[in-house]
């Protein structure tokens, strides 16, 4: 399948999309035999099963046009690009429209619905069960900590899940080249392909990442002043075993309370939470290339109650600090 003939498939209509444009009062009858959740905000949400082939992590389709999907929420992560058109959204009672090339992200047990589409709205919807992400996987994006650790966040059963990310990819010229082979390898099967399918995956989320800079170097201040949030990222990770919120404040001329409430609007996490996160990273690479006893590496990174270190590491990394060393004294052992 060459690109072409995908852009003939994807807008090619389907019987569903033909009945759901000439019944749209039907479409609500498919959901009630769903089972519903009452949301903290007292609202219904649908609670849509698995639809993921049993012996697939992931499962890539074209979102049915003019079929508006209410309030629900599902187990799995789910990443929207628009290939062609918009796509409006209600997401944790946000509007949200995307626009041709964007890409949203969407946590586990999001609430969100999806208002109707036209013929020129094609939304390729990713579907992605927590295993997909595995420690192969998430090792290749270690060094890129905002969807690092979204991933590991979203993967967790340990965490809160409300959160989403838009990407304003719509000017980058690779996202699209790279989804087109993405979905032609989906669609046109062969020798290889899930080997070829996870390296578009992998490839298409450190594109992400090269958009959530940009949009970060973008940002302005109430001032309209340019803020260069990348610095400021980059500032925590070199620092982040003596900074403080008002240190790094300080350094960056800006008010604590606006600095904090920046950073977690900007990236989703708090200052305290992304210096936490650094010094997890640092443990981690103790674990695996010392010999150091846990309760030292814990004080190192400035946790002396050890039941708590032992909590965020495991929510971290989904294994406790003994666990992960014992997994990668195995691995370094094969190695040599």
């Amino acid at each position: 399948m060459n690109h072409d003939q995908l852009d003939a498939e994807l807008r090619k209509f389907t019987d569903r999309e033909y009945f759901y444009k000439q019944n749209p009062t039907l479409i609500s009858q498919i959901y009630e035999s769903l089972e519903q959740r009452i949301l903290e905000n007292g609202e219904k949400a649908y609670i849509f099963p698995d639809s993921l082939p049993e012996k697939d992590n992931i499962s890539i389709s074209k979102h049915i046009r003019y079929a508006e999907v209410p309030l629900h929420v599902h187990s799995y992560i789910e990443l929207n690009f628009v290939y062609s058109g918009q796509c409006s959204q209600i997401i944790n009672g946000n509007r949200v429209t995307l626009k041709q090339g964007q890409i949203c992200i969407l946590d586990t047990e999001m609430p969100h619905s999806i208002l109707s589409t036209t013929e020129d709205d094609i939304i390729i919807n990713v579907l992605i069960r927590k295993p997909y992400f595995n420690s192969s996987f998430l090792s290749k994006l270690a060094n890129n900590g905002i969807l690092l650790q979204f991933l590991t966040s979203a993967i967790s059963d340990r965490h809160n899940h409300h959160r989403y990310i838009i990407f304003h990819s719509e000017n980058n010229v690779n996202i699209p080249i790279l989804f087109k082979q993405l979905l032609c390898e989906f669609y046109d099967k062969s020798l290889g392909s899930a080997e070829i399918i996870d390296s578009y995956m992998l490839l298409i989320f450190y594109e992400l990442l090269r958009v959530f800079q940009y949009d970060t170097n973008q940002m302005t201040d109430l001032k309209g002043s340019t803020l260069d949030m990348i610095s400021i990222l980059n500032y925590i990770e070199k620092h982040y075993m003596e900074c403080t919120l008002a240190s790094t404040a300080e350094h960056f001329n800006f008010n604590s309370k606006y600095l904090s409430t920046l950073i977690k609007r900007t990236t989703g996490f708090s200052f305290k939470e992304l210096v936490l996160s650094e010094k997890l990273k640092y443990a981690s690479f103790l674990l695996a290339h010392t010999e150091r006893p846990i309760y030292d590496i814990a004080s190192l990174t400035g946790q002396n109650n050890l039941s708590y270190f032992y909590k965020k590491f495991q929510e971290r990394f989904g294994q406790t600090p003994q666990q992960y060393r014992d997994q990668h004294t195995i691995l370094q052992s094969h190695l040599e």
